[in-house]
């Protein structure tokens, strides 16, 4: 089979529809497999002033904002919707009741920041690391997020419902009463994450490991643990709704 491969991309004219069917395989392939595992490295910024008149500007000429940093800033209120942003670095900023309808976030970082009750549906995240950040009441709702990393955020009373989510991680953060109801998951983790009270009606967790996050008092119809793993506790708390998980010894506290 190998050879039969390398046989056909030698004579990519004679066998072009084999060719672009290779090539678009390889790059699907490496797209899916790059999922963020460290923060991206952005370096020589240009920074940001007045972020009320880039904002304003951007939506005006609807150019997308590449390779800026933002630091210590504040916005709060108004509407700036198809803002997209490349590469950039955003520090202690607090951008907070705004509306980003259909914002954009590629390769970026977002650190110590406050979008609390911003709204952001239909939005994207790709590539982005967002790390102690308090997200209170943002909505997120039917958006993409894709090799997404949410570290120690604050995501109390967010609103993910209807969203797609592929290599998506939430470390060590706070998703008490958030919405993730009918959202698609792929490649998706929780860990040490606490869900207390979260609503999470037709998304299913097959596969996931939620263990060591804290599920208590979660809004389910039945089926969207079936094939989840919990622990002991988790599934004496649940009881009769927990048809099809598996269930797994308490690890042993260091």
């Amino acid at each position: 089979m190998c050879y039969d491969i390398v046989r056909k991309l030698r004579n990519p004219r004679k066998n072009r529809g084999f060719f672009l069917f290779y090539a678009l395989y390889l790059a699907r392939k490496l797209c899916y497999t790059s999922h963020v595992k460290k923060q991206p490295e952005l370096n020589n910024l240009t920074p940001c002033d007045d972020i009320e008149a880039l904002f304003f500007s951007a939506c005006e000429e609807e150019e997308d904002i590449e390779r800026v940093v933002f630091e210590n800033l504040t916005l709060e209120g108004g509407s700036y919707p198809r803002l997209t942003f490349r590469q950039c670095r955003v520090v202690g900023c607090h951008i907070t009741g705004c509306a980003l309808e259909r914002a954009a976030f590629i390769d970026c970082v977002l650190e110590h920041c406050d979008f609390s009750n911003t709204q952001m549906p239909k939005g994207t995240l790709q590539r982005t690391w967002l790390s102690d950040c308090k997200l209170l009441g943002v909505t997120l709702a039917e958006s993409f997020l894709l090799d997404a990393v949410f570290e120690a955020c604050a995501i109390r009373y967010g609103n993910f419902s209807s969203s797609k989510m592929r290599h998506v991680r939430f470390l060590s953060c706070d998703l008490t009463s958030a919405a993730l109801s009918s959202c698609t998951l792929s490649s998706t983790e929780f860990d040490n994450a606490l869900l207390t009270h979260a609503e999470l009606f037709h998304t299913l967790f097959s596969g996931m490991n939620l263990s060591n996050c804290d599920i208590s008092g979660i809004a389910i119809s039945g089926g969207e643990l079936r094939g989840a793993k919990v622990n002991m506790e988790q599934a004496a708390m649940l009881g009769q709704l927990l048809a099809g998980v598996t269930v797994i010894e308490n690890l042993p506290q260091a």
